[in-house]
């Protein structure tokens, strides 16, 4: 009995945990997110795009691909297809998406023998930096297939991070209130999803900015820091880890005969890619694959392209398709 009763909290815990499935690790889901809603508890979208891919090819058999971090989310599907040559594209991006994490999905496509016909790759210095997977940040950690690891040691990781006690005092404040608090809240807007496509967007915040757009960015003002007038550049990421990465993925595309392009993102802090790593990818993908939008340029110069410091906006992300593919 006293051992019942030392162990009854632990056990009520790990009922909530098995019931509720806070992170969406442990069940199928048709679908991970709601098409129109809050998503409180934020999800490890590499798991969830990973998922989402090996549920709905069989009904969908994609055949382009969007890759990259969260800024490739604004690179809307409906504007991609009007420069492609097909309608079965899929958002295949992930938090904080690496060099690692793209060769790794491009890997798994080509090992299933599924086809690449288009790829758009939404790049950036801090991507090519990390070649390895990131086990110890779980919102960035990739999915089991993709990382060569155990499912259960997957879920055994996740089922710790339920007991974190900041994490555990939030997640219970929000099942007793149902009020998201900021270490859960993914966004405060309710964002709009597209299971077909794997597609997350946030209409609700550019109708936002759109109505009051000089208060949106006066309560951003310390976002939107004033950057240096001198063009500086990102220092040498481009190791041999992170080429025989780049290798690998040109050889696919190669044997695919994928159609491809690489966008280097026009982010706020203007840096520009490293000159090495440039000459690098123009060499092994060739120049008329690499549109490099950053560094100081009149995108970059513009806060209002951009939410935060972080993510350019889809009208920004719309402009780039268009231009890189216009001939």
């Amino acid at each position: 009995m006293k051992i019942l009763l030392a162990t009854f909290p632990i056990l009520i815990l790990l009922g909530i945990y098995f019931y509720n499935d806070p992170f969406k690790t442990l069940y199928h889901y048709d679908s991970y997110f709601s098409k129109d809603g809050l998503q409180v508890v934020v999800l490890n979208k590499d798991f969830v795009s990973t998922e989402t891919f090996i549920n709905n090819y069989p009904k969908y058999h994609y055949d382009s691909y969007i890759f990259g971090s969260s800024r490739s989310m604004y690179y809307s599907i409906a504007e991609w297809e009007k420069h492609i040559n097909s309608t079965r594209c899929f958002h295949f991006d992930a938090s904080g998406e690496s060099l690692y994490g793209i060769e790794r999905k491009i890997n798994m496509l080509h090992e299933r023998h599924v086809p690449i016909k288009n790829a758009l790759i939404i790049f950036d210095e801090q991507a090519c930096a990390i070649s390895k997977d990131q086990p110890d940040a779980l919102i960035y950690r990739k999915h089991p297939l993709l990382a060569g690891i155990s499912r259960f040691d997957y879920e055994i990781d996740y089922l710790k991070s339920f007991f974190d006690i900041s994490f555990l005092n939030s997640y219970l404040h929000y099942l007793v209130t149902h009020k998201g608090i900021d270490k859960l809240s993914l966004n405060d807007v309710p964002h709009h999803y597209e299971v077909a496509t794997n597609e997350v967007s946030f209409p609700k915040i550019e109708h936002m900015i759109d109505s009051k757009t000089d208060s949106f960015y006066a309560s951003k003002e310390k976002v939107f820091y004033i950057r240096d007038t001198v063009q500086k550049y990102a220092p040498q990421t481009i190791k041999e880890a992170q080429m025989k990465e780049l290798v690998n993925i040109k050889r696919i595309f190669d044997e695919n005969h994928t159609s491809y392009r690489i966008v280097m993102s026009p982010i706020y802090d203007q840096l520009k890619f490293n000159r090495d790593d440039m000459a690098i990818m123009d060499s092994l993908f060739g120049k008329q694959n690499i549109f490099d939008f950053s560094g100081i340029n009149d995108i970059t110069q513009n806060k209002h392209n951009y939410y935060e410091a972080a993510h350019y906006r889809p009208a920004v992300a719309t402009r780039i398709m268009d231009s890189i593919y216009a001939h």
